[in-house]
């Protein structure tokens, strides 16, 4: 079963700070962040189910690349993504998303 993938505004707004931080690093740094995270978003759609939950019914895949953790959740055939954060940040602080 192939999911639908819904990446929420706070999620999407992350994504395009790191891609932009990425990008003023070294050029194509940016396009490499791009294509690890669009990698795990494939992965997420084929089987999204057998990760470990992370907090509540919410779940987390760190990339290996780049140091950042991706939190999402299952709600029927979407996978809904909250956040792409950087796994530096408190985890602790990661609120409840909307």
């Amino acid at each position: 079963m192939s999911y639908r993938l819904e990446v929420r505004d706070v999620a999407s707004a992350e994504f395009i700070e790191a891609y932009l931080w990425y990008e003023g690093q070294r050029d194509g740094l940016g396009e490499d962040f791009h294509d690890e995270v669009q990698e795990y978003f494939d992965v997420l759609r084929q089987r999204p189910t057998g990760l470990a939950k992370w907090r509540g019914p919410f779940k987390k895949v760190n990339l290996k690349r780049f140091p950042y953790i991706i939190v999402f959740r299952v709600v029927k055939d979407t996978i809904i993504i909250y956040s792409v954060f950087h796994s530096s940040r408190n985890p602790s602080r990661w609120g409840h998303p909307r």
